[in-house]
């Protein structure tokens, strides 16, 4: 099935870094029109949104935290009552903090967190889903190399994670006849971890902390738009033979949407 001439693409976590990438892409490079969901209008978003409402009507933002059943369902609503349909999903909201060892971390602080980075998931797709059957639409989950490891620290986070990569195998199993397609990616390590590089110490073991500032001192970490035009090319015109997987960006099999 052929990817639609305007996809209609509900974008979360897109005020900054991989998400504001992926943002610019979808407009540039597929002409999509593209609902946002965050908590602010950073001044990065807000120019995005100017240039691309400057006498067209590409970016509808919608301020709210993903971490509400209520803000997603809004987003949906809105997106849908504006352009009439639905083609793909990305979220890419989250928080990547390190909270401390998991027998430390105050247990007021758990729904919290795994409303924003795990259940955000499943508030946004049950609203999304009956106008993705619609369209045979796409949702793409931004995952992380952390869901198969342990790193010190980022417990709450690698639980997150993991369960994100089973949400997309459960939800391509649930949806393998309306034609829906589901991935889990790993998008590699983004240049944008300067609050763990200051904050990670004390918290991460040292062995971590050596692989990631090594990571940055010899110009490895990746620029945003190169894991992020494998999301945005995944949102629109994902190939269902590899439905559920949980999948690196930078995978053979994606080379096609590598910008």
């Amino acid at each position: 099935m052929a990817p639609p001439t305007s996809p209609i693409i509900i974008l979360t976590g897109a005020s900054r870094g991989l998400g504001l990438s992926v943002l610019r892409i979808l407009l540039s490079k597929y002409n999509a029109r593209v609902a946002t969901l965050s908590r602010t209008l950073t001044p990065e978003l807000q120019a995005v949104i100017d240039e691309y409402n400057n006498g067209e009507d590409r970016v509808l933002a919608v301020q709210g935290d993903v971490g509400k059943e209520e803000d997603n369902v809004r987003v949906v609503s809105e997106t849908t009552k504006k352009w009439g349909g639905l083609d793909g999903l990305v979220l890419n909201a989250g928080s990547i903090d390190p909270v401390g060892k998991l027998a430390d971390i105050p247990t007021s602080a758990l729904i919290p967190y795994v409303q924003t980075n795990l259940l955000s998931t499943i508030y946004l797709i049950q609203p999304a889903l009956p106008h993705l059957r619609s369209s045979k639409g796409k949702i793409v989950l931004v995952s992380s190399g952390a869901s198969t490891s342990g790193y010190q620290a980022w417990g709450l986070y690698s639980m997150a994670k993991a369960g994100m990569n089973s949400l997309a195998r459960t939800i391509a199993s649930e949806e393998k006849d309306t034609g829906v397609g589901i991935w889990s990616v790993r998008p590699g390590m983004v240049n944008m971890q300067a609050f763990l590089r200051s904050n990670g110490p004390g918290q991460m073991a040292d062995s971590d902390m050596v692989k990631f500032q090594s990571a940055y001192e010899k110009g490895e970490l990746l620029a945003p738009e190169q894991p992020g035009s494998v999301l945005a090319g995944l949102a629109v015109d994902g190939p269902l033979e590899l439905n559920g997987e949980y999948i690196n960006w930078a995978d053979d099999r994606l080379q096609a949407f590598r910008g």
